[in-house]
């Protein structure tokens, strides 16, 4: 029961801690963290998710300020050697959407499939054949339908089994 209050006071703390760091913010009020300086090395243990945010960062400024598009989802996640990772998503016609993955330094060549649910049936739609730690798909919906994305980190630095992703949906 004491191990219980004594989390339940410290994750408390710690949650008006965190709230009290957090200014609110009107439409086209520039960010907080605008001047603060961020270290996007990793860790000693390897597991910091800071090298992504470094690499992804100027993607999302790229993707806005260039090509004045919107971002509907950004996603972070480790994946594993020999291991799948899948997002599913609707697409609406209407859009042009662009899906975007990035591995991290851990990770020499990445790409995606896609899927579109049919009928409760997974249908194979189009895939990538990068060779590199980047990945790009494009799909123009006709109607309203879920997407499936499987991500596959198909080669891996030397010693590595496991590296961070990000993906990009934007349209």
């Amino acid at each position: 029961m004491k191990l219980k209050l004594s989390l339940l006071i410290t994750l408390s703390f710690f949650w008006l801690y965190a709230a009290a760091q957090v200014q609110p913010r009107t439409a086209g009020q520039e960010s907080n963290s605008q001047d603060k300086q961020y270290d996007f090395t990793d860790n000693k243990n390897g597991t910091s998710m800071m090298p992504m945010m470094g690499d992804v960062l100027p993607l999302i400024q790229y993707i806005e300020d260039t090509m004045k598009v919107e971002i509907v989802r950004i996603e972070y996640d480790l994946i594993f050697k020999d291991k799948s990772k899948y997002t599913y998503r609707f697409l609406h016609n209407g859009w042009k959407y662009g899906i975007f993955v990035v591995g991290d330094y851990r990770i020499k060549k990445i790409n995606m499939n896609l899927f579109i649910n049919e009928n409760k049936e997974w249908k194979f739609l189009s895939s990538t054949n990068s060779e590199s730690y980047v990945a790009l798909l494009n799909v123009e919906p006709t109607e309203v339908k879920e997407y499936a994305i499987e991500i596959k980190a198909d080669e891996f630095a030397s010693d590595y089994k496991a590296g961070h992703y990000a993906i990009i949906i934007y349209h």
